[in-house]
């Protein structure tokens, strides 16, 4: 019985990137959903942060001017011409300056940690999808692995493949890839299969 390696196994097994595209293809594609709906969230919250950001700014800044010039008006109203009299009112314009100044200075830094923040949620995301990702491909490689080493040197039939794919589907997929990966599987296999078995008669 002719014995065969790694690489005819492969070959026998027919065409292997559309079996792994059938079993990766709706996980990847929920990854990438997923993906794309967290950088959406994150661009509309960071549209939100510096719409608000802008908005406070230019209030306090309209309060501070209308502070300054209401003082301005009394300065001149009132005749103050004295040092101390214009020493508190100077004191008056650099209390309001302070304090609103904190204030917009208080909401950048909660919008900079806030944005920080989600960027770092979205790559901790991106890291656990990914590593799912390869662990999964490492599964299935290594249940390949498996199958080819307890294949070789044995007599298959198409029936045989195509159940070793099916079961291969159900443990890393589940039920809802079964239909698709055996009829994968048994197209993919049927020609392969006859000439393994055709080999082994002749030898």
């Amino acid at each position: 019985m002719a014995d065969i390696n790694k690489e005819e196994m492969r070959e026998k097994l027919g065409n292997i990137d559309q079996i792994r595209d059938i079993i990766f293809g709706p996980q990847l594609r929920e990854y990438n959903s997923r993906l794309d709906n967290i950088e959406s969230n994150i661009s509309l919250l960071e549209k939100d942060l510096r719409e608000r950001l802008e908005q406070t700014q230019n209030t306090c800044l309209a309060e501070l001017r209308s502070a300054v010039e209401s003082l301005d008006t009394k300065v001149k109203s009132l005749g103050l011409t004295t040092q101390n009299d214009n020493a508190e009112i100077r004191q008056l314009i650099d209390h309001f300056n302070k304090k609103y100044s904190s204030r917009i200075d208080a909401l950048s830094q909660t919008v900079e940690q806030q944005t920080t923040s989600i960027q770092k949620e979205l790559s901790e995301t991106r890291e656990k999808l990914q590593e799912n990702n390869r662990t999964l491909k490492q599964e299935i490689f290594a249940q390949l692995e498996k199958r080819f080493s307890n294949l070789k040197g044995t007599k298959v039939s198409r029936d045989d493949l195509a159940e070793i794919l099916f079961e291969l589907g159900l443990r890393i997929k589940g039920n809802e890839l079964a239909p698709e990966l055996q009829k994968a599987a048994s197209n993919e296999t049927k020609n392969d299969v006859f000439l393994i078995e055709a080999s082994e008669v002749s030898n």
